[in-house]
Order: C-alpha cells, then sequence, then structure tokens
C-alpha cells in the first residue's frame, strides 16, 4: 500500500475511528521516545518537543523581566505617557 491510498484509507474512517487511530500513533511515538532516551528522533527535536522548548523559553524571560519597570506608585496613565513622549520628541528635535 502506497503512502497516498493509505492516506485516502485514513480519511474513509470515521470520525471516532481517526481519533483512536491518532491516539495508538501518539501513544506508539511516546514508547518510541522514550526508548531512545532522548526524547529525540534521529538528532532532530520532534515538534511537541520544539513547541514545549518554546514555551519554556518564554517563560523565562517573562520571569527575567518581571520588575524589571517599577514605579513610585501608581503606574503612569496613558495621557502622561502620550505628555512624556512628545516632550522627548520635542527635545530630540529640537
Amino acid at each position: 500500500m502506497t503512502q497516498q491510498q493509505f492516506i485516502e484509507e485514513i480519511k474513509r474512517l470515521s470520525i471516532k475511528e481517526r481519533i483512536a487511530l491518532i491516539e495508538a500513533i501518539s501513544r506508539s511515538l511516546r514508547e518510541d521516545l522514550v526508548t531512545t532516551g532522548d526524547g529525540a528522533t534521529f538528532g532532530e527535536e520532534t515538534q511537541e518537543g520544539s513547541v514545549q522548548s518554546e514555551i519554556e523559553r518564554r517563560l523565562s524571560a517573562v520571569h527575567r523581566l518581571r520588575g524589571i519597570i517599577k514605579f513610585d506608585g501608581d503606574p503612569p496613565s496613558d495621557e502622561e505617557l502620550k505628555d512624556d513622549y512628545t516632550n522627548y520628541l520635542i527635545e530630540k528635535y529640537s
């Protein structure tokens, strides 16, 4: 059976059967990845691993940046920020 024939057969399955197939494939991949011990196949990250590492990278950046801007009292309002930016541009270009 060719790959195209295989895909056509999958398309003929009911939604419930396709979901069961996806779960079986996912379980099989997890088992294979566990047996390799490194969570990667042929030296490449899996898509799930890549997504997970991207999420971890972003969360790490958020944690590092937390508290970088501290205000004495309440943060400035939008109007105050606009005024400050306007004053900055006036000083810069005058």
